[in-house]
């Protein structure tokens, strides 16, 4: 006989895990092996407080037997089967032992170990503020001082006081060190001099990390410098500062999207309070000094004058909690869980939740909830906080009620426990898979996941092989470090623990330093000092939290996805991460020091993508392949083909700005005649794609890139010059203007929402003589609508319209032609405005700038190829955040006229839009830091606005995972260039599956200038032969779109160049001539033909 039942298998329970009251579960067990009809089985339950209930099965056929289970009321709901089968022994089906779920186990006696459901109550008002987010944790004392924390330390080091004596640090990097009196008691407690105000002054920067809350360890008054043993619940420690700092603290971050959370010590007080005074340090009369006190009844006293602590800690008396007194000072309308979030906390951590009672828990959830409908209330929870027994009995911390969640140390130990060889890849995923049966949803998202805490050894020195702390005497603890091979073995490992923490259902929470690899093993050793600025020389663990927490801003699903965990072997541990819409991933994380291992995992998608590494994954027979190498990791994207993107044609193209198409006269190319003859050349040679430069007006230097408007024309690409232009407006309105061209009323409709604001700004820029905006009077430092009456600046901006409209059909004309052709137009959408330009004199709300319309923020560029000391571009950054709320509307009103002007648009620092480079104006690059963009979130709001995108990703430069990980979810065709291949191209050209492949750009060295410094040393005939010879391999490539600059169609060296970043002067002005590009022609049709690229020929 075989009883078969995994309560993880929708076959045998439905639904899966913990239920909200209500629910109907749907158990099923199967009996092999023996005749169902002779079989009787019972479903038992067992619910503490209310005891055992037996449930008869059906047998449904085959062997199936039934019951539907009704989880009515919050509870744990233990459940094993009993299979009676006449002339049998009874045998029981319980949860493998040591486990409450996976897949069961028959046992020949009674008390079988049961499968857990937990039944929980939903709460309406989620958190979500904290669930989508990432917290910081920070040991307030040693994190940040300011610039009054001496004199504020010494006024409360220096005052006279029995009991445990306090001592100011000067020297902010002395380890820590307690000074122990004979019997082993701390004899004096040290003070960095840490503040609020240190913590307000470092906001940006932990706002630029991402981080969406802060925990702090307790504030209030204490002796200690840990401050778990409170003096005085209403009043922050003056060592920290003052109640207005906390304010001031609270308002500051919220402008920054950060919460605070706080840490309550409600268990226990200090000896050293107001409300026990053991040392008679405060005024008033505390409970240890008399039966009289008001505050006795809030403690346990016994009758020889002995009390009840915290785990027989002297210093820390447990409160009553049944105390009206205590009940109305915490937990009053008034109290103090109340007042501090009134001051502007969000949320509390409880400290040793395991002794507060579930009916005191109930309470202070009630006036957390009272307070702040979506606070959060954390439990420090050290074990499965769905069925923790404490003092013999099962707590309800998960049940609805009580806790939110609590301090995931179960994660913790699973990540240090896989990672360091103390269980292998199937305990860890047995671990996690425990875990998500376990938790409510609701719990899982909430759960704080952490891998450092100022109670437990820092992360870096674990990894990197900590030391045997009971062999090394206190002082040694304290300064002990790791060598330079332990910690490059820590920091591999850290990369794997940060990016499970990334990729985890919950919440990740750093604890401060950690991101800066700050070691330590157990208190006070975990409480170091938080490095300086001039003491950070170290940036690898910087990178990886910012690394792997851009994996999980770029991909939602892991932060609300459910959760599959499976091992692939013993050193190989995996996951799926699944969101609601059918998004996945499998994270993937080979422990081993020494194995490389390949593994097959299921497919999930049409296609698949590595996110760590960026590349394309072959599936085949629905699985997916891959090597990883010791310490690899892999996250594995499963996706459809079709995503955000709209499809690209197979076959080939040219870029070339319309300034540099050749005219009869040799001025700069313009739309009309020239642009006509071009598209006849690029249709003869068999183009598909002519990709131009921004149409925008340009700057004084002539960049596409920058100029006064995101949205209007170049009215230099016209033919007519700007005298016959306003000379046609004149006899234009003479013929009845607006009123008899019913073309210019429609084109003034579709471009309401930028026309006239640009034309506005043109004429008072006019008006003052091109003095900048920033030179303007008051009045009209900024737009607004009766502008355009006033007189000064009417008939300019009705000319500036005029202009706009007659660009609008020169370029309308041109697309026409082009379609007739056969030819798509590519454009280019510039990432930034210009500080100067109507877009930030107009709606100065979505950019960085100040209430006069200064630049907070501008763009640039860190050191790279192209500039080795970096860019500072000087465009104002834009407000996503205020762009977010009003969703996305000036970005979708400029892609909107992007695709009105274009049949595809490149996106120019598509890298930008996962994160950019923004620099403090006034401030030099070195200064400069990458800070979040919109992700997807952008993209996804375009594609439900305008349908299916036809972007193409401008993501040169330093790709992340992040970055990698945002593309993949958009699908739109990022861009090789030859020059930036990590190969020898010589030898073969291999462009990156599913991108363009570009033979080099307008920011680049010609393909020919290349070749001849790269290949022939500086001999120009030799590096146009390499030249030809890599075009040629390019176009017979696997890539399905080639893309040439009209350059390296001609075979011309950097004299050709079009644009040398960070070189203000002599760009933007090369031109084609006539005769080459007729030369070119043939040869060029017959490369086309001969790779089967010429368009409209099979």
């Amino acid at each position: 006989m075989r009883l078969i039942h995994n309560s993880r298998l929708p076959q045998f329970r439905t639904p899966f895990g913990a239920v909200t009251t209500g629910t109907s579960v749907s158990l099923s067990v199967i009996l092999e092996d023996a005749d169902p009809n002779q079989a009787t089985l019972t479903l038992r339950t067992w619910v503490d407080e209310i005891g055992e209930s037996l449930y008869p099965m059906t047998h449904e056929g085959d062997g199936i037997f039934t019951v539907e289970l009704e989880c009515t009321e919050p509870c744990l709901i233990w459940y094993s089967f009993i299979c009676n089968i006449e002339g049998q022994p009874e045998v029981r089906l319980g949860a493998p032992q040591g486990r409450t779920g996976g897949e069961g186990v028959t046992y020949d006696y009674a008390e079988v170990p049961s499968f857990q459901i937990t039944v929980y109550k939903h709460r309406e008002v989620r958190p979500e503020w904290y669930e989508r987010g990432m917290v910081y944790q920070i040991f307030p004392d040693r994190y940040a001082r300011d610039e009054n924390w001496r004199e504020r330390t010494l006024a409360e080091v220096e005052k006279p006081r029995k009991g445990i004596q306090r001592r100011m640090v000067e020297d902010w990097n002395e380890p820590p060190e307690y000074e122990r009196a004979e019997d082993g008691s701390i004899k004096t407690w040290d003070f960095y001099g840490g503040s609020l105000k240190g913590i307000q002054n470092d906001l940006p920067r932990i706002a630029e990390l991402g981080f969406t809350a802060i925990y702090l360890n307790p504030i209030f008054e204490a002796a200690s410098n840990h401050r778990y043993d409170t003096a005085d619940y209403t009043k922050i420690d003056p060592i920290l500062g003052t109640e207005q700092d906390f304010t001031e603290l609270c308002k500051a971050a919220e402008k920054l999207g950060i919460s605070i959370i706080l840490d309550g010590v409600f268990n226990h007080t200090g000896d050293d309070s107001i409300y026990f005074n053991r040392y008679g340090n405060y005024p008033g009369v505390g409970a240890w000094q008399s039966e009289d006190s008001p505050w006795r009844d809030a403690f346990y006293f016994h009758e020889d004058g002995s009390y009840d602590c915290w785990w027989g800690v002297g210093n820390m008396p447990a409160i009553n909690e049944s105390s009206e007194l205590v009940r109305e000072r915490l937990l009053g309308k008034d109290g103090v869980i109340r007042k501090w979030l009134r001051a502007g906390a969000h949320g509390w951590r409880l400290d040793v939740a395991d002794e507060l009672s579930d009916d005191f828990l109930t309470e202070i959830k009630k006036a957390v909830l009272a307070e702040k409908p979506d606070a959060l209330l954390l439990g420090e929870v050290w074990e499965d906080a769905s069925n923790k027994i404490s003092y013999g009995h099962l707590r309800r911390y998960l049940q609805g009620s009580e806790l939110d969640s609590a301090m995931d140390y179960p994660f913790r130990d699973m990540v240090i426990g896989f990672l360091m060889g103390y269980k292998n890849a199937y305990q860890a995923a047995e671990d996690i898979e425990t875990l998500r049966e376990n938790y409510p949803r609701e719990a899982l998202s909430c759960a704080l996941n952490l891998l450092s805490s100022h109670d437990r050894p820092r992360i870096i020195s674990v990894l990197g092989g900590g030391p045997d702390e009971s062999q090394l005497p206190e002082s040694a603890r304290s300064k002990w470090r790791l060598d330079e091979n332990s910690m490059g073995l820590a920091k591999s490992r850290f990369w794997l623990a940060t990016l499970m923490q990334m990729t985890f259902p919950g919440v990740p929470s750093i604890y401060y330093g950690d991101e800066y690899g700050l070691e330590g093993l157990t208190d006070p050793g975990n409480r170091r000092t938080m490095p300086t600025k001039e003491n950070l020389h170290d940036f690898d663990t910087f990178a990886i939290v910012k690394n792997a927490s851009a994996v999980r801003r770029a991909l939602p699903f892991m932060i609300d996805g459910e959760i599959k965990a499976f091992a692939l072997n013993d050193e190989v541990l995996a996951y799926n991460r699944t969101g609601k819409d059918g998004e996945s991933a499998t994270v993937i994380i080979n422990r081993s020091l020494r194995n490389s291992h390949r593994v097959t995992i299921p497919a999930l998608g049409e296609c698949a993508s590595d996110v760590i590494s960026g590349h394309e994954c072959e599936i085949h027979n629905g699985t997916v392949t891959l090597d990883l190498y010791p310490l690899g990791s892999s996250i594995i994207y499963h996706h459809a083909e079709q995503r955000l993107q709209e499809p690209l044609d197979h076959g080939a193209g040219v870029v070339c700005h319309i300034t540099s198409v050749p005219t009869d006269d040799g001025k700069p190319g313009t739309i009309g005649a020239p642009t006509r003859r071009f598209i006849d050349h690029l249709a003869a040679m068999g183009m598909r794609y002519w990709q131009v430069l921004p149409v925008n007006p340009t700057d004084f230097f002539r960049s596409p890139y920058a100029g006064p408007s995101a949205f209007a024309g170049n009215i230099d690409l016209l033919p007519e010059s700007h005298e016959e232009l306003a000379a046609d407006f004149e006899t234009w309105k003479a013929r009845g203007g607006e009123d008899a061209d019913p073309l210019y009323t429609a084109f003034k409709h579709r471009n309401a929402d930028w026309l006239e604001k640009y034309c506005v700004y043109m004429a008072v820029k006019k008006y003052f003589e091109g003095e900048s905006r920033h030179d303007w009077p008051a009045d009209i430092a900024r737009y607004n609508e009766h502008l355009i009456d006033d007189k000064r600046f009417h008939n300019e901006a009705e000319l500036q319209a005029y202009m706009q409209y007659r660009f609008d059909l020169a370029w309308c004309e041109l697309m026409n032609y082009a379609h007739k052709k056969g030819i798509e137009v590519i454009g280019d959408i510039p990432m930034y405005v210009s500080d100067d330009s109507a877009d930030a004199w107009s709606e100065p709300e979505n950019f960085w700038l100040s209430d006069t319309g200064k630049a907070i923020e501008i763009s640039g560029a860190p050191p790279d190829n192209f500039a080795p000391e970096g860019q500072v571009w000087g465009n104002p950054t834009f407000r996503w955040d205020h762009m977010k709320q009003n969703g996305y509307s000036w970005w979708m009103d400029r892609l909107r006229r992007a695709f009105s002007l274009y049949d595809r648009v490149r996106l120019d620092h598509f890298l930008g839009f996962h994160s950019y480079f923004s620099i403090p104006a006034g401030k030099a690059c070195a200064d400069g830091r990458w800070l979040a963009g919109p992700g997807k979130d952008l993209f996804q709001t375009a594609y439900d606005e305008l349908g299916p995108l036809n972007f193409i990703a401008e993501d040169l430069g330093y790709l992340t995972p992040g970055v990698r990980a945002m593309a993949s979810t958009c699908g739109f065709p990022g861009m090789d260039v030859l020059e930036f291949s990590d190969y020898d191209v010589r030898c073969g050209v291999h462009p990156t599956p599913g991108k363009i492949l570009y033979t080099s750009t307008h920011d680049t060295s010609t393909l020919a200038g290349w070749c001849t410094r790269s290949f022939a040393g500086g001999d120009e005939p030799s590096g146009v032969e390499v030249a030809a010879k890599l075009m040629s391999d390019a176009l017979a490539s696997d890539a399905p779109l080639v893309m040439m600059p009209l350059q390296d169609v001609l075979g011309l060296g950097d004299d050709a160049r079009m644009n040398v970043p960070g070189v203000a002067t002599g760009n933007w002005t090369w031109q084609a001539n006539e005769a080459n590009i007729a030369a070119a022609e043939g040869k060029t049709a017959q490369l086309l033909r001969n790779n089967h690229r010429f368009w409209g020929e099979a």
